[in-house]
């Protein structure tokens, strides 16, 4: 069935083409209904936009399991339909919803963008990470909810005000951003998300942190040292299938850590990549910073 959507016209079109609104994104140009009501995503942070601009998709992948969604996400009482995990979106399932919109990235998902921009208008972003605001920029285009997307980042924008001026207080410690796996530990640098939070609000990072780059990976203890920081965030994906860090503090190499270990949610300084992440990343931050000046909340 699907292989007949490469000929003719896409299965999509309709009466409804002549009111479409062209956006422009990484795969090219897409034609998107004025006020989608149909909308489908790809990934985590897609659907962590569409929630931040009061959008509820009609079906979502998840990065765990099947019908896993992120703690921090509230979806509510009718989830959206499980196109299985991110790595395998179930192409078919989504030609029998019958979306009006597809959200996704060119990073993921760019070899289905020929089959599913047949299925309905399909907008994709370059790549995640730390240009997630401007893909949050760009779904509210495709959205229309521009004007939400705008007011959600002077808010974030606000909150980094207030976080630069507890860490101005603290003598602008340097954080530390440390995850811990099953085998390796990783540092995230200024391009990945959660580098992108600390480097919006003007926070310091220590030197074997700051070089441009997304991750740098750790599998020796002996490297303990760069994951110094005065302040070191540490989240820990899967825990319970085994944390490399944990092993390390077991070591006489963890004596040799000097700032303050603070643990953080994995599911939204990590694998959130969308604006409601950030904003439950910076309340965290801003607690951190109000406990290590010792000022009541």
């Amino acid at each position: 069935m699907l292989a007949g959507l490469w000929l003719g016209q896409p299965a999509w079109a309709g009466d409804e083409e002549a009111a479409c609104r062209p956006v422009h994104h990484a795969m090219g140009e897409s034609c998107v209904p004025a006020s989608p009501r149909r909308v489908v995503v790809l990934d985590t942070g897609e659907l962590d936009m569409a929630l931040a601009l009061g959008v509820m998709p009609i079906a979502t992948t998840t990065p765990y399991q099947v019908g896993g969604f992120p703690d921090y996400l509230a979806i509510g009482d009718t989830p959206p339909h499980s196109l299985g995990v991110i790595q395998e979106p179930d192409v078919e399932r989504i030609l029998r919803l019958a979306p009006d919109l597809i959200l996704g990235s060119r990073q993921r998902h760019g070899r289905l963008y020929p089959l599913l921009s047949r299925l309905a208008p399909t907008v994709f972003s370059a790549s995640l990470g730390a240009d997630w605001e401007a893909n949050f920029r760009l779904f509210a285009r495709a959205l229309g909810k521009e004007g939400e997307a705008e007011r959600f980042l002077a808010g974030l924008d606000a909150r980094c005000r207030r976080i630069a001026r507890f860490a101005e207080r603290l003598g602008d410690p340097a954080i530390s951003l440390v995850r811990s796996m099953q085998t390796h530990v990783r540092l995230y640098l200024p391009d990945s998300f959660a580098g992108s939070l600390l480097a919006r609000c003007g926070l310091a990072r220590p030197a074997p942190q700051s070089a441009a780059g997304v991750v740098r990976q750790l599998t020796n203890p002996r490297q303990i040292q760069a994951l110094d920081g005065d302040i070191i965030l540490l989240s820990e994906y899967a825990p319970e299938q085994g944390s490399l860090i944990r092993r390390w503090q077991d070591t006489p190499f963890w004596s040799l850590i000097e700032g303050q270990v603070y643990e953080v949610a994995d599911d939204y300084w990590m694998l959130g990549i969308g604006p409601l992440a950030a904003e439950r990343a910076l309340d965290a931050l801003e607690r951190i910073l109000r406990e290590a000046h010792d000022e009541p909340h």
